[in-house]
């Protein structure tokens, strides 16, 4: 998939180094589709804790299956199993597949994603990203909220 017909939103933040690579395999059984592979994206992020970009490798497993939109349950609610959330419709007698390969390449985004585990972040009264330069502010002091958990844990 190439990298400018990747359908962009304001909600998120990462943008792609070079287009997603996929390699899927496809089986039809009656009106059946499935759709099973791997994926590769390179993407840079924010960091949650210091705001640096970097870059991500993501391999993502694909598994989908696709029945006629005339399989569509009529009622309006209805209760899912687990098996029920791979399940997509499609209509006519062809099948676009960037829609699937962007929804799993977004599900596999980190929701807060590190640049590393020992981030230090920035610092909440300077702002100085603490990976790169040194603050002398106070450390902050903890909460009410914070001085009852701890003396409720120790």
């Amino acid at each position: 998939m190439d990298i400018a017909e990747f359908p962009r939103t304001d909600d998120i933040d990462f943008r792609l180094l070079k287009p997603v690579c996929y390699e899927l395999s496809v089986a039809k059984f009656d009106d059946t589709v499935t759709i099973d592979g791997a994926l590769d994206v390179s993407a840079s992020l924010a960091c949650g804790r210091c705001l640096e970009e970097f870059d991500i490798e993501l391999s993502v497993t694909m598994s989908i299956k696709l029945v006629p939109g005339t399989e569509l349950p009529d009622s309006p609610e209805m209760e899912l199993r687990g098996e029920d959330l791979d399940i997509y419709y499609y209509e006519g007698d062809e099948i676009n597949i960037d829609p699937f390969i962007y929804e799993e390449v977004i599900l596999n985004m980190p929701v807060r994603p590190l640049c590393s585990e020992a981030c230090k972040g920035i610092c909440p009264q300077c702002g100085k990203n603490k990976n790169t330069e040194q603050c002398d502010c106070p450390e902050a002091p903890l909460s009410l909220l914070g001085e009852n958990l701890k003396s409720f844990l120790n």
